[in-house]
């Protein structure tokens, strides 16, 4: 018989299994704390404390209701150390947060998005770095919220042509203080 709860955020009704009574969950719709109560009938003068393991019940809503905190490691799962997520024990790669376990794995993607198609510059890109390196600087900061490759070559140009834009003002600087003094 399922169990119905109410949110007492934003008051929207749930069913979950009996297998989670006494547990601890989020509403989907707000993301409130909900605690599961026990059902009428197995409620007894004295209360037990609830099951120690944290599995969540399935509610019948739109999405299940997710744990609020992270499943105790098993014998095929870990935390990855980049991020805490669980993860099955032998993988490479974190599918949370990308990050590599395996140096072979970790080089072969760099090489991977090294001669990416995506990853070199294109000719816009070269025109706004050259001509208007601070519209570029905007462009590279979207490239990087992407995690492109582009970002770090397009902040390299535009840094090189603002190098070679302040040494050329200097120059021209000091030969018109030179021509001014009679220098020249």
């Amino acid at each position: 018989m399922p169990i119905t709860v109410t949110c007492p955020s934003c008051g929207v009704t749930l069913k979950t299994s009996d297998s989670a009574a006494g547990k601890k969950a989020k509403c989907p719709k707000c993301q409130g704390p909900i605690v599961v109560p026990m059902p009428r009938a197995e409620l007894d003068p004295i209360e037990e404390a609830p099951p120690a393991d944290d599995a969540w019940g399935d509610f019948d809503q739109e999405s299940e209701i997710a744990a609020s905190t992270p499943a105790a490691p098993s014998a095929d799962r870990k935390p990855c150390p980049a991020c805490g997520e669980m993860i099955h024990a032998n993988a490479a790669k974190c599918r949370f947060c990308g990050e590599f376990f395996d140096a072979e794995l970790a080089k072969a993607e760099k090489r991977k998005l090294k001669n990416d198609p995506d990853a070199k510059l294109g000719v816009f890109d070269w025109i706004v770095a050259i001509l208007c390196p601070m519209i570029g600087c905007i462009v590279a900061i979207v490239y990087s919220t992407q995690r492109s490759p582009k970002a770090k070559k397009m902040f390299t140009v535009i840094a090189v042509v603002m190098l070679i834009s302040f040494l050329f003002n200097l120059l021209i600087g000091v030969l018109a203080a030179l021509n001014e003094n009679g220098g020249l």
